[in-house]
């Protein structure tokens, strides 16, 4: 059984998880066109994975066993990375506005592979390139998603 720390710890830890992914779906929600059912505006997709995001986080904080077991297993390293991708959380949907899906993704790729998973440096602008290349291909130009336009890139 988890100390009793442990699970304060943990309700914590998802609490401000939870608040992130809120600021995140409010931030998609109020930055962002969402058009229609029939014609789904640039900030549809990314306000439905914020508010998945903020569903997950409620209900792993408002269920214990998940809280119990999972902060068990937490190291200082795992909540050292988490910590390190929350800015990122925060900080998506006023980048896509301002420099669309594209750059944004890139730049998120590149943070990802650099301060989360420590990757080198090279690795790191080739996994990003690959991944918004990807992305860019798949939802842009096969799927047709309609993406923000960047106000600063001037770019999808």
């Amino acid at each position: 059984m988890a100390a009793p720390s442990d699970l304060r710890s943990g309700r914590i830890g998802f609490a401000l998880l939870t608040l992130l992914a809120a600021v995140a779906t409010t931030g998609a929600f109020t930055t962002l066109d969402f058009g229609g059912p029939a014609e789904p505006g640039p900030g549809f997709w990314i306000g439905c994975v914020s508010a998945a995001t903020l569903a997950f986080t409620l209900t792993a904080l408002l269920n214990p066993r998940l809280v119990i077991d999972g902060v068990s297993r937490i190291t200082r390293a795992d909540g050292l990375a988490v910590a390190a991708a929350l800015p990122l959380l925060a900080l998506t949907p006023p980048m896509l506005t301002l420099l669309g899906l594209t750059v944004t993704t890139a730049l998120t790729c590149l943070y990802w592979f650099i301060v989360i998973t420590r990757t080198a440096p090279v690795r790191s602008l080739i996994g990003a390139a690959a991944i918004t290349t990807g992305i860019v291909v798949v939802f842009i130009e096969l799927l047709h998603v309609p993406t923000p336009l960047g106000t600063l890139t001037g770019i999808r």
